[in-house]
């Protein structure tokens, strides 16, 4: 018996506010850009920069021009980076000049460029909207759950009396009173905050951050990031020393429990990304090595010299894209036991899960790591072989997207 194929979008209309692979969203928005192509599906693709590093040429790219909230004047963030004109009118006009029954709307990030005028422009085709949750910026004022001033995961529900009275932003209290006015803006924008059809969780233990925020539980949908690694080779890390650090230098990263453990175990780190704490991160260990952002190649060159990779998020990280490669790439991985990965990596042998707010058992576990060949070449061939069990392949995630697309377009 012959099953009936999926039938395919007319077009995908995807936003974000970056045109390049800048961070983890970004990349992955790129990844889906090519697996799309791949399968002939057109796609038109609506960012909030200036697209000058775009490359592929058979995507329709509707490029605002703006530049990120934090490259604006104080007056400027606190009125474009609230609500973008721009970024409302050419959604709406490319919406009643293109829109068919079948165009299907992916939002993957708007906080840093497009705001949630979008939203505004996307009411009317809510029905086929598809938001993607990489942060939780679809739900919490701070984008994380988060209490930045406590350090702690947060339960309060968003937009609620005690939320808004909560000082947790690591700005400061205006910040996070704009923040929160922001996400209302996004809510009433859309006729109500979960007034699309779907979210996709890039975990599913999102899911209560996100129903704490009002998401029915039928809108909720796992659906784990690829993992490609940046070495196909095994790394044998049994045979290095050294310990890395990948992606933004800031607090709420861990740059600094990072630098700070490895000091107080005495064993060499590599830091690849750029960020705030730079800084910091340098006068905590002088002797760190600050190799700044690296491209893939640059990347994979840093990890084949490394023995153990570090993820050590002070909060609750949905995924941990940077953790996984590294696995995959057959470097062990210790991540903190706030990320949503982190069970998962211990269980399966390819890395620890630990507090890694203790900086002394932080070191400890470092120290042991970085002493012990026979646990490090283990947990090395584990995750070499099996990481997938935690992450999805660039194709079957792809193929898993393009399910939420039919499934929209159909009911």
């Amino acid at each position: 018996m012959q099953t009936e194929r999926p039938q395919l979008p007319d077009r995908v209309v995807l936003f974000h506010d970056y045109s390049q692979a800048l961070g983890g969203a970004s990349y992955l928005v790129q990844v889906l850009i090519q697996q799309l192509r791949e399968r002939c599906i057109p796609v038109t693709f609506i960012t909030g920069d200036d697209a000058a590093n775009f490359t592929h040429d058979d995507v329709e790219v509707i490029a605002l021009g703006e530049k990120p909230l934090l490259e604006r004047s104080k007056a400027g963030a606190f009125t474009k980076g609230a609500y973008l004109p721009s970024a409302r009118a050419q959604t709406a006009a490319w919406i009643a000049a293109h829109d068919t029954p079948r165009t299907v709307y992916h939002v993957h990030g708007w906080c840093k460029i497009l705001t949630p005028s979008i939203f505004a422009a996307l009411k009317p085709v809510r029905d086929r909207l598809i938001l993607h949750g990489h942060d939780y910026f679809n739900g919490c004022p701070n984008g994380a759950f988060f209490n930045y001033v406590t350090e702690a995961d947060c339960t309060l529900t968003p937009l609620s009396r005690d939320c808004i009275t909560c000082q947790c932003d690591k700005t400061g209290y205006a910040q996070k009173l704009w923040r929160s006015g922001r996400e209302g803006l996004r809510r009433g924008m859309m006729g109500g905050g979960t007034n699309a059809n779907r979210l996709l969780m890039i975990h599913p233990g999102q899911q209560p951050n996100f129903e704490l925020a009002g998401w029915p539980s039928d809108k909720l949908h796992p659906v784990p990031n690829p993992v490609t690694p940046p070495l196909p080779e095994r790394v044998k890390a049994e045979a290095n020393q050294g310990v890395i650090f990948i992606g933004r230098i800031s607090a709420e990263k861990g740059a600094d429990l990072a630098a700070a453990a490895a000091g107080k175990a005495g064993v060499p780190i590599t830091f690849v990304g750029d960020g705030a704490e730079l800084e910091a991160v340098a006068k905590i260990n002088p002797q760190a090595k600050l190799l700044g952002r690296q491209d893939r190649e640059g990347v994979a060159n840093a990890l084949s010299k490394a023995r153990v990779a570090v993820m050590p998020s002070r909060w609750s990280e949905p995924f941990g894209l940077v953790a996984l490669e590294a696995i995959g790439s057959g470097v062990p991985a210790i991540v903190s036991d706030r990320a949503l990965v982190g069970e998962g990596i211990a269980d399966a042998g390819f890395g620890l899960a630990l507090d890694t707010t203790d900086v002394d058992a932080f070191a400890v576990a470092l120290t042991r790591l970085s002493q012990d060949d026979d646990t490090v070449r283990t947990m090395s061939e584990a995750g070499h072989t099996r990481y997938g069990e935690l992450c999805h392949s660039e194709a079957s995630w792809a193929d898993a997207i393009i399910a939420h697309y039919n499934a929209v377009m159909h009911g």
